[in-house]
């Protein structure tokens, strides 16, 4: 699918795509985000770093409201909410659909619907939430098969597909949405070694077209390579924040320089 100059998706934009102010997450006695300041402008590309249990997925999953904060304030484009826990009023739960519908996100285990074969999946958001016309959606849910490589797949269900097709599908099924930005959980972790690079291929041709996105990851080599910010966490804390050379060339916290270390030691 030829991407124009003028596609909303990618067009940049007065403010921020997305911000997050003063986010504060718990789980019990367990304080998981500790006041997250964070934000990322149209054709950013975040990665998010980190150890297990540093709060990565936490975080992302609080911009679509998955999860619902504590307190802090969640910005897209337009439309903030500042949740303060629990329940969401009707008020805030119909701010929190219009966010969603501008966020595209890419789940760890694929989390696509069994009983539909390929191309419903990637239709399904196009039709029943945004209204769109059946052909106007198959014909981009095509194009964005064919993108990802999967274009012979359209009939096939997700049970008869390898981990990586079904989370290039899971990609293009969300582009079909034409997100202001895309937010990655680990998008490589539930795939056997030999399936994460034709995913990180898929990722890598979306940064280059200028794709907003919001990546949690624990593929150090890729995201010193496609990101233009890196973030590290450590206790619900960003600690480090800045280029792929900054953060991975002279981290100045102690944690962030402890954490590559034991990565990249690992890995040699």
């Amino acid at each position: 699918m030829a991407i124009r100059k003028d596609d909303p998706v990618i067009t940049a934009s007065i403010g921020p795509a997305l911000s997050l102010s003063g986010l504060r997450k718990s789980f019990g006695h367990n304080e998981v985000l500790r006041g997250i300041d964070l934000s990322a402008r149209d054709g950013d590309v975040i990665s998010m770093i980190g150890a297990s249990g540093s709060g990565k997925s936490t975080l992302l999953r609080c911009i679509p409201m998955l999860e619902i904060p504590d307190a802090g304030t969640i910005a897209v484009g337009e439309d903030s909410l500042s949740p303060k826990g629990g329940r969401l009023t009707r008020t805030e739960d119909a701010i929190a659909r219009r966010m969603r519908g501008h966020l595209g996100f890419v789940f760890q285990n694929f989390n696509l619907w069994p009983h539909r074969t390929v191309l419903e999946n990637v239709i399904e958001a196009p039709l029943f939430v945004q209204g769109r016309s059946r052909a106007e959606a198959v014909d981009e849910a095509l194009a964005l098969l064919e993108k990802v490589g999967l274009a012979e797949k359209r009939d096939a269900w997700p049970a008869h597909l390898s981990g990586g097709q079904q989370q290039r599908v899971a990609i293009a099924r969300a582009l079909a949405q034409h997100p202001r930005a895309i937010l990655f959980d680990e998008p490589t972790s539930a795939l056997d070694p030999e399936l994460v690079g034709e995913v990180l291929k898929v990722i890598r041709r979306l940064a280059e077209e200028g794709r907003t996105m919001l990546i949690v990851t624990h593929e150090m080599g890729f995201a010193r390579e496609v990101s233009s910010r890196v973030v590290f966490l450590h206790q619900g804390r960003i600690e480090e924040d800045g280029t792929p050379a900054e953060v991975f060339g002279a981290p100045k916290s102690e944690r962030a320089r402890a954490f590559l270390a034991s990565h990249f030691d690992r890995n040699r």
